[in-house]
Order: structure tokens, then C-alpha cells, then sequence
């Protein structure tokens, strides 16, 4: 079953930002370009994520984290 991915599915820890369910770990690259370890996409309650979709919202969290700490 397809799952919406949510902001308060992340957690920060330093740098890099870690999805819960998939274990999946963002950090921006060169240029605010989001860089990833995908993780386990697929779980074995049969749900699964997109990574498009974990991306857009890790770039999105990290970008207004950012913000907020200039």
C-alpha cells in the first residue's frame, strides 16, 4: 500500500535527516541538492514509499531548517 509521506516522519540528527518508517537519510549536497540513502522503500507490512515523494519533503524540511537558522 502506497503511504503519504509527512514532515513528522523525519527526524534531524546533525547534518542529516533520517525518515522513520524506511530508515531512508537525507543531507544537502553542492547547490542545496539533497543527497540520500534510500533505505528500505518497500516494508514488510507491505507498505511502501516513494523516494521522489521522501526527497521533496526532506529538501523541504531541510531548506526551511536552514532558513531558520540564518
Amino acid at each position: 500500500m502506497h503511504m503519504k509521506v509527512t514532515a513528522e516522519q523525519f527526524v534531524l540528527n546533525g547534518d542529516r535527516l533520517t525518515h522513520g518508517p524506511t530508515g531512508a537519510t537525507f543531507w544537502m549536497g553542492d547547490k542545496d541538492v539533497v543527497c540520500c540513502e534510500p533505505g528500505r522503500l518497500t516494508l514488510e507490512t507491505g507498505d511502501d514509499y516513494q523516494l521522489d515523494e521522501l526527497k521533496d519533503e526532506a529538501w523541504r524540511i531541510m531548506a526551511v531548517e536552514r532558513k531558520s537558522c540564518t
